[in-house]
């Protein structure tokens, strides 16, 4: 009897010992990881303070899984601070989408017709604008106030390591995206994929960036349309 109550306690101690050794590993992992994502995101901060200006190839990616549809475009970006960028899009989609700080011009040259939007109304222009949040107009605590953000994946390549953050809107309703992954390097810390869902995943947004150039030289020139003069504006939303 004696040693079978003694087997218990052996038991017992060993089962507790074996939960406190693992709530210690989870603790130290936890911070861990809440220490590298916090420098991560520091990292990308301190690279968006000193991005003036970025230039790169675009590959834009929009899938409508319920029309089992995906369009895929290719083209040019140049940004500028402050909210300044262009998007030239080759054909067949043959497009010019300009943000000049204040309104959003989309030109459609074989159409002869020009699409305005107010910058505040972005909710319902196109999905390039999110780039001036992510990653070249960023600050750790805008995005913390936002989203809940969180590393799913180190990715090591030959050009160094790739990190995929995921950040997911913390009120839905003030959100046009249900989640947000963005792939961000340590070489220029600036995010160079980013995957963007709309209801509910059922619509998937992709940009791509490659061959990035930082604080280059662009001209202010560069964001301003040359239309011509029997154009169509059409206000979408006015």
């Amino acid at each position: 009897m004696k040693r079978n109550i003694f087997n218990v306690f052996v038991f017992v101690f060993v089962f507790s010992f074996c939960i406190l050794i693992s709530n210690t590993n989870y603790l130290m992992c936890k911070e861990e990881y809440d220490k590298k994502l916090e420098e991560i995101l520091l990292k990308v901060e301190e690279a968006s303070l000193r991005l003036k200006t970025m230039g790169a190839d675009i590959k834009y990616t929009r899938v409508i899984s319920l029309l089992d549809s995906e369009e895929i475009s290719y083209g040019e970006i140049k940004y500028k601070k402050p909210k300044m960028m262009r998007i030239d899009f080759f054909p067949p989609r043959n497009e010019v989408n300009v943000f000049n700080g204040s309104h959003i011009w989309i030109f459609h040259p074989e159409e002869n017709q020009v699409e305005k939007y107010e910058m505040n109304d972005s909710a319902n222009a196109p999905q390039e604008v999110d780039l001036f949040e992510f990653g070249y107009e960023y600050s750790v605590e805008k995005i913390k106030k936002k989203y809940t953000v969180s590393l799913i994946d180190d990715i090591i390549t030959v050009k160094g390591t790739i990190f995929h953050l995921e950040l997911t809107p913390k009120d839905s309703t003030e959100s046009q995206y249900s989640r947000i992954l963005l792939w961000v390097n340590n070489t220029e810390w600036i995010p160079i994929q980013f995957q963007l869902f709309e209801s509910d995943g059922e619509i998937v947004n992709t940009i791509e960036l490659s061959n990035i150039h930082i604080n280059s030289e662009i001209p202010d020139n560069t964001f301003r349309l040359e239309l011509p003069e029997d154009i169509e504006i059409l206000e979408p939303f006015q």
